[in-house]
């Protein structure tokens, strides 16, 4: 997959807190001691410092935000959008909309290939990394629009990677890009050629 620079960059916010502690990332100074208390209904540690770091970024990057009825959080002056997966969280800040998915590669049962791609695509992914290329910028494709998946996965377009695609009569265009272990797709609703950068972040 090739890499592209473009005077257009957005930035990608990475936390990756696995090795963090629980306790250093509640006593985090982006964390206030009223939000503290809504974390103990998560009794699963790995479930409670997912929701710990989501709200860390945005609290650090964001402020003050509400969801719109699909769910979508947003805020006045801006455009942002979060994902994680397995122990790291991204977020992405825009003047249009956006969206981000972030996904750790893993093994891809047969069924749900074939429930995500269609047939071109499937040809495509012949392996792990890319079926979850593919699967990044459908996910970060609908959450550019901002509505929530209505249809099925397969009927969402993944491809092509690194370019515009056309969704509900609107453009958008998407960069893919690798951290480690993890795929994530960034979708931005323009024709505008971007490129990404990583910030990783330490609490």
């Amino acid at each position: 997959m090739g890499y592209y620079v473009f005077n257009m960059i957005v930035k990608i916010y990475l936390l990756d807190y696995k090795n963090v502690p629980l306790d250093v990332m509640l006593n985090s100074q982006y964390i206030s001691p009223l939000e503290k208390n809504p974390f103990n209904q998560y009794t699963v540690e790995a479930v409670k410092k997912e929701k710990i770091a989501s709200t860390y970024m945005k609290n650090k990057y964001i402020g003050s935000y509400y969801r719109n009825e699909f769910g979508k959080p947003i805020c006045d002056d801006k455009c942002f959008n979060v994902s994680h997966s397995h122990g790291v969280v991204v977020l992405v800040i825009d003047k249009v909309s956006i969206g981000v998915d972030i996904e750790l590669i893993r093994p891809v049962e047969e069924d749900l290939k074939n429930f995500v791609t269609s047939i071109e695509e499937a040809a495509y992914a012949n392996d792990n990394e890319t079926f979850y290329q593919i699967w990044t910028n459908k996910e970060a494709l609908v959450k550019a629009d901002g509505h929530g998946i209505k249809e099925r996965p397969n009927l969402i377009p993944g491809l092509p990677l690194n370019d515009k695609r056309v969704y509900k009569g609107k453009t958008y265009n998407s960069r893919t890009i690798k951290y480690g272990d993890y795929v994530i797709t960034v979708s931005r609703e323009s024709t505008e050629d971007f490129s990404l950068e990583l910030n990783l972040e330490v609490i």
